[in-house]
């Protein structure tokens, strides 16, 4: 053989060598798994609310021997003859299951996940991270939930409590007056007194109009107007069709807008009125009192709801986003409630 040959040979080599490395980590892991579980998930990187409280529920139910493994069955018991009431819940290392309701008339501060088969009622001044219970969740005055809480029946938090993150219930969500939020849904959501009584447009005296009456405006479909500038929905009258407003848009009292409506610059629906489709502006939208929208409410800014006013309904649930947002004393809202900054109830 011929020198050449040999440094063909060699070259040869080298190159599938080269080629072959970048290979050995997947082969490796491909006999030898390292990652044979799922990753977790931070609160930050999902926008499914439950998403943490359907997997603690899995993981107590298999620890409880009722559901598959998971692979994540490390609790603690609560101890089921006093149902928590001695217990120093500060000092848990594990996450806890409570097999039995728990009722408590002092504050219950615990810094593990809390799975509660049953219901769990708390005093004023309680704390948890993480919270979950089969049945009903109540918490007293100025109560804390720092990561998540939901509840298959009702939460209901104390005035001045914070709920940061997110908060979820099979059948309501209440909260007292001077609470903040992030992030709520259930089929009904209520507010401080959680007095509501919207009387139906049709009680008031009405009249059809058309929005081709109103100064600047144009037709762009038999359905859609469009008006540059500012626009004033005169009240007690009834537009049927969507409506786009490059300027701030008024709706006036007791007046019914069959439609959509966008707008640029804000956004008033003046008490008793009402949206029967959905609500859009990159300004403030501003919902006066005993106002009614039954369609999704989003602002890129700020979104202020009026003492009694209703959003959505409870066989067609609905969603308010807004940077931030504040409701008012016996405000109903039927879905997702979700201040991206900022959400108080404010008392009246």
């Amino acid at each position: 053989m011929t020198p050449h040959y040999f440094t063909y040979i060699a070259f040869a080599v080298i190159c599938l060598t080269l080629l072959t490395l970048p290979f050995v980590p997947a082969f490796r892991e491909w006999l030898y798994p390292t990652d044979a579980v799922p990753l977790p998930v931070s609160p930050n990187y999902t926008s499914d609310i439950d998403h943490f409280a359907r997997r603690l529920r899995a993981d107590a139910m298999a620890k409880l021997g009722s559901g598959p493994p998971t692979g994540y069955e490390e609790f603690d018991f609560v101890a089921d003859t006093d149902a928590g009431a001695d217990m120093d819940w500060r000092q848990a290392q594990k996450r806890l299951i409570a097999r039995a309701s728990i009722s408590s008339p002092d504050a219950v501060r615990s810094l593990q996940p809390v799975y509660v088969d049953g219901s769990l009622r708390a005093g004023a001044d309680s704390a948890f991270t993480a919270l979950y219970a089969t049945g009903d969740i109540e918490l007293g005055a100025q109560s804390e939930i720092t990561d998540w809480a939901h509840a298959d029946g009702v939460v209901r938090l104390g005035a001045n409590s914070i709920g940061l993150r997110r908060i979820s219930a099979g059948v309501a969500i209440e909260l007292g007056t001077e609470a903040w939020f992030e992030r709520l849904h259930a089929p009904v959501l209520r507010f401080g007194s959680h007095v509501s009584s919207v009387p139906q447009p049709q009680s008031y005296e009405q009249s059809p109009a058309s929005y081709a009456d109103l100064p600047r405006a144009i037709r762009q479909t038999p359905e859609l107007y469009l008006i540059r500038g500012d626009c004033a929905l005169p009240p007690g009258k009834v537009y049927t069709g969507s409506l786009v407003v490059t300027g701030f848009l008024t709706v006036g009292a007791a007046t019914t807008v069959v439609g959509d409506i966008k707008a640029r610059d804000g956004v008033s629906i003046g008490p008793r009125a009402s949206v029967r489709g959905a609500l859009t502006c990159e300004k403030r939208i501003y919902v006066f009192p005993d106002a009614r929208v039954r369609g999704p409410v989003i602002s890129e800014s700020d979104v202020l709801i009026g003492a009694n006013a209703v959003i959505g309904q409870s066989d067609a649930q609905t969603t308010v986003s807004a940077a931030n947002l504040i409701v008012e004393d016996g405000v109903t809202v039927h879905g997702t409630l979700w201040a991206h900054e900022i959400g108080m109830v404010k008392q009246l």
